[in-house]
């Protein structure tokens, strides 16, 4: 009959193991299941501040990713405008350079016209002197003397040779 007693099913054993079950269960929860809960639930703010502080960092990086190729592109504008304003300015710079280069240039042209005009009538003043010298001198000699062919032939070549002579 032993064999029957470990077969037997003995209510108050049962009654006993679902108590000590119980307040296992009741001690576990108060002391383990909360304090581990507690501590799951902190690791899940921390985690979940983790997450937050990494989206905020990542819309932060990405606001500052736009700001700067914003003010890249406005710098961009800004360098093609400076480059832009210089060759302007340096196409006035030339360009009134060689207006005035120009005006120089004409100025020292009309001034040189004016000089070889000046000097011409003085070359044509003294050629006339020459020549008026040249042809009272002729005169004085035709009137000491008769003209003749023979004498005007000579007087003439005698006059071309003195002008050559005097050049």
């Amino acid at each position: 009959m032993q064999s029957l007693d470990i077969i037997s099913v003995n209510l108050w054993q049962i009654l006993i193991s679902l108590a000590n079950l119980l307040i296992m269960f009741l001690i576990l929860k108060r002391f383990l299941f909360k304090p581990v809960q507690n501590v799951m639930a902190a690791r899940q703010e921390q985690v979940d501040k983790l997450y937050g502080d990494a989206e905020e960092d990542r819309n932060a990086a990405k606001g500052m990713k736009e700001e700067y190729e914003a003010r890249l592109a406005t710098a961009r504008e800004e360098a093609d405008g400076i480059v832009k304003n210089a060759v302007q300015s340096a196409q006035r710079k030339g360009d009134a350079i060689l207006s005035e280069a120009s005006a120089q240039a004409s100025h020292m042209k009309q001034k040189a016209e004016e000089e070889i005009s000046m000097e011409r009538k003085q070359m044509l003043m003294d050629v006339r002197s020459e020549i008026s010298d040249i042809a009272v001198s002729i005169a004085s000699k035709v009137v000491e003397r008769e003209v003749q062919k023979k004498d005007h032939d000579n007087f003439v070549d005698e006059f071309i040779r003195n002008v050559g002579e005097e050049q």
